[in-house]
């Protein structure tokens, strides 16, 4: 807080020369305005960066929260799907039933002709 010190000192000074020389007042007038502005001017600046500082942990703020949420979902995403994958059953590969009739289009070829000859016999 130099700039809030200095506009404390700055107006003390001022204060002082006024009231210690009555006398001068004239010449010392300025000066003092002088140093009131600048005092003025100087508690104005820091009130402006201690604004900009205080946004900018805003948005520090605001980020990191963002990153923590994204975190943590992507924990209790991860959670939940270990816990499916061991509530779920191990998974049997698939078997297929035997076929107990064999169409004629599936037997081998030696068999065709025989069963061509059975049923032109009969």
């Amino acid at each position: 807080m130099k700039p809030f010190g200095f506009a404390l000192g700055a107006l003390t000074g001022a204060a002082a020369v006024l009231l210690l020389n009555r006398q001068g007042t004239q010449r010392v007038r300025p000066i003092a305005k002088a140093a009131m502005k600048a005092a003025v001017m100087a508690y104005h600046e820091a009130r402006v960066q201690g604004a900009e500082l205080a946004e900018a942990a805003e948005d520090l703020f605001a980020e990191a929260k963002v990153e923590a949420a994204a975190d943590i979902f992507a924990a209790a995403v991860a959670a939940a799907q270990a816990k499916a994958a061991q509530a779920r059953p191990e998974a049997k590969p698939e078997t297929k039933p035997e076929a107990t009739s064999k169409p004629e289009s599936a037997a081998p070829a030696s068999e065709a002709p025989a069963s061509r000859a059975a049923s032109e016999s009969a």
